[in-house]
């Protein structure tokens, strides 16, 4: 996804790899197939190959140490003005602090910090 992304693939690939993998024709731990995805939405196999052998690992391990750092433990996890939102179930929450974003003292009383 990353090297997509950079690729300004990242539209083509995540629909390929999401349709593709929920249809059971796609093995996500397979470099070949996500090579073969790579190669079929217009990137290069060959530099997607050379991505993940080099620099791929380290910028995966940045990315989940500042995750972690976050707070982050799972998916759907998103974070608005610094505050966790974890879980499909709290997706209302998020649209309503987006809509009213002085509602965090409310929710979390003493626990707020300015």
């Amino acid at each position: 996804m990353l090297f997509a992304q950079r690729q300004g693939l990242f539209r083509p690939y995540h629909e390929t790899v999401f349709q593709r993998f929920w249809s059971h024709d796609l093995e996500l731990d397979e470099l070949s197939d996500i090579s073969d995805v790579i190669a079929s939405v217009g990137g290069s196999a060959k530099e997607f190959e050379a991505y993940v052998h080099g620099a791929a690992r380290a910028e995966h391990d940045r990315i989940i140490d500042e995750a972690e750092a976050l707070g982050v433990f799972g998916v759907p996890t998103m974070v608005f003005n610094g505050e966790l939102f974890w879980g499909g179930d709290r997706i209302d929450m998020l649209i309503e602090r987006i809509h009213n974003p002085e509602s965090i003292a409310t929710a979390l009383g003493s626990r707020h910090r300015k």
